[in-house]
């Protein structure tokens, strides 16, 4: 077993340990907990907090209670994300990680609700735990308007829009606002936590960014090369839909060697850390390829 699948084996169970109980707990109406439960206790790789946790660990940090409530803070606010995304005014899905989407779920009311709640109490667990006005300006600008919800706002902007559909500097803005910025933020804030040095700090951005460009790239790939049932979620509709992204621009073919390249550049990135644990996330990358 490699590092990476040890520490993901490892603190997996303990975030959705955390999640359950204190979704469950801390929140007084126990309908709106239900339907916040709902989605964020619907699986998927725990991909950012696991990030954050992985900075701590390659950095000597030790993993306290009070990193999980960070690293679970950082997935209330991806999952808040996932659930207005899906919403018949963005992306319009019906399936997510496998089961219903929330508005499908719950209705549409409910759904924009759950997000909204979803949304503060991650900020107020990263609060809370951290003690630390840098982690939280570092979370508020990787999701607000000149980051994620920028990206997305780029996003539906683009779909169906053909002025655009050839323009590589709008794609690579758009997608790395919508999905870079969160995935870079989880690195900040562990070398943030763990008082990285300036070196250390550059070397872990560096990685993050390359790293959360890949995603994007893996994720439209995962559209056409995964059946709805392996994904989760409807696949095969990018295109259908009118959405414009590196896959659309450059095709299969070549998103595969965009991806092969930023992988090598990412794991040069890792050079001089302890990255058995961090550069093995890369993996994930492989059954795209």
């Amino acid at each position: 077993m490699t590092a990476f699948k040890y520490f993901q084996e490892n603190w997996t169970p303990v975030i959705n340990k955390y999640l359950e109980k204190h979704l469950a707990d801390d929140i007084d109406d126990q309908k709106i907990s239900q339907i916040m439960s709902y989605s964020v206790m619907a699986g998927g790789k725990r991909l950012r907090p696991l990030l954050y946790l992985a900075t701590l660990n390659t950095l000597g940090r030790k993993i306290d209670d009070a990193e999980i409530q960070i690293a679970c803070g950082i997935e209330l606010i991806h999952t808040y994300s996932l659930i207005h995304d899906d919403l018949p005014a963005m992306d319009n899905d019906d399936y997510r990680r496998g089961r219903l989407t929330s508005h499908k779920k719950w209705g549409e009311a409910e759904a924009i609700l759950a997000g909204d709640a979803l949304l503060p109490l991650g900020i107020e667990w990263i609060s809370k735990a951290s003690n630390s006005a840098e982690m939280v300006t570092i979370i508020t600008k990787a999701i607000g308007p000149n980051g994620m919800v920028g990206g997305q706002y780029l996003d539906i902007d683009s779909t169906n829009n053909t002025s655009v559909a050839n323009d590589s500097k709008y794609i690579d803005k758009m997608e790395w606002l919508k999905t870079g910025c969160l995935i870079l933020a989880s690195v900040q804030m562990g070398a943030v936590r763990a008082n990285a040095t300036d070196i250390e700090k550059v070397k872990l951005s560096d990685f993050a960014k390359v790293f959360g460009r890949a995603y994007q790239i893996y994720d439209d790939l995962v559209d056409v090369v995964e059946t709805s049932q392996e994904a989760g979620k409807a696949t095969h509709k990018d295109k259908e839909e009118g959405k414009n992204n590196t896959l659309t621009l450059l095709g299969i073919d070549q998103s595969r060697q965009e991806l092969k390249a930023l992988i090598k550049q990412a794991k040069d990135d890792l050079n001089g850390l302890d990255s058995d644990v961090l550069g093995g996330f890369l993996d994930l990358y492989k059954k795209v390829l």
